[in-house]
């Protein structure tokens, strides 16, 4: 008898994904919120670090090899840099959300090729993405473009290579 093995949705619809943030969940652990195109939302009860690690290894990479990456091109030794695993795949950092213990994660990701526009809001910004999914981020319109801006040099560096 032959065993079927299920993925989870966010490897087998990964180009479909807009964002991937943390979150508080009901229970008030830490967890993931994966938001998708067509603007449902999947909920994993694992940080998103793990959530990260697991995705981008199932793609052949990893959150550190990324990073490293990404500050030697860039230059910088910040944590909040874009990561780049291909033109489908860049992930411009975005603070998801306002943490209750600073050993909570505030940084999430959003899915460069699928943001359509940036508005400015009263806490942050508001990001929306092809097909009407819209997401509140923490970040002012500034930062945000800064990051974007970083993404694009990085995309540029990679694919002259």
């Amino acid at each position: 008898m032959r065993k079927t093995i299920h993925l989870p949705r966010c490897k087998t619809e990964w180009r479909q994904i807009c964002a991937i943030l943390p979150a508080y969940l009901p229970d008030g652990a830490n967890g993931t919120i994966i938001l998708y195109l067509d603007g449902t939302r999947e909920e994993i009860p694992n940080r998103l670090c793990w959530v990260l690690d697991d995705l981008l290894g199932y793609l052949k990479s990893s959150t550190a090899i990324l990073m490293k990456q990404s500050r030697r091109i860039l230059g910088r030794t910040a944590r909040r840099v874009p990561l780049v695993l291909n033109r489908e795949f860049c992930l411009v950092p975005v603070k998801g959300r306002e943490v209750t213990s600073r050993c909570d994660g505030a940084t999430g990701y959003a899915v460069l090729r699928h943001v359509q526009k940036l508005i400015t809001g009263e806490t942050g910004s508001r990001i929306l993405f092809n097909g009407g999914t819209s997401l509140n981020v923490y970040d002012n319109p500034r930062v945000l473009l800064d990051k974007i801006g970083q993404a694009g040099t990085l995309l540029e560096q990679i694919e002259a290579v």
